[in-house]
């Protein structure tokens, strides 16, 4: 019953993310806490509303730590993660989650394959970075996906150009 009531809080929150209401989705949130504050996913939840739409590095860090924690085989948490430390450029803490992701249930091999060619391109290795781009359109069923890898391919081999041309 009680786990019950804990995904009715995310599910509830789920809805008022859909129509905007991003402070009422985390006073759900926070209920869910509240009533078991080793819920993983609520803390994944609050992760992602602190990351994309409140603009708080440091909670949305906090929550998908704490999700990563309590929920190790929930995919999410590891996907809100890697794009935080990707984008506080803490590439080294990027490319050891990377590798922890690639045996949790759900989460893309494209995605990470794809993760960790920017991580080679940031870091000017840019035919590596293909090489793991190439290996992401391999595991790739998403004609979407595909197209972005692709441009992302394209835009490491005219940095190479560049660099070798300069």
């Amino acid at each position: 019953m009680r786990f019950q009531v804990l995904e009715q809080y995310v599910l509830d929150s789920e809805k008022a993310f859909e129509q905007g209401l991003y402070l009422e989705g985390k006073s759900y949130l926070e209920s869910a806490l509240a009533e078991e504050p080793t819920y993983g996913k609520a803390h994944n939840h609050l992760g992602w509303l602190y990351l994309f739409h409140l603009d708080d590095f440091e909670k949305a860090e906090r929550h998908l730590k704490l999700a990563l924690k309590y929920s190790r085989k929930y995919s999410a948490p590891y996907v809100h993660m890697i794009y935080l430390l990707f984008e506080a450029k803490r590439l080294e803490e990027h490319e050891n989650l990377v590798a922890s992701a690639i045996s949790v249930p759900g989460v893309r091999k494209s995605f990470l394959y794809s993760e960790k060619g920017k991580v080679y391109e940031v870091k000017g290795k840019y035919t590596q970075a293909i090489k793991w781009y190439r290996k992401a359109i391999r595991w790739s069923m998403e004609e979407y996906e595909i197209s972005t890898i692709k441009e992302y391919m394209r835009r490491a081999r005219r940095k190479r150009w560049l660099f070798l041309n300069l």
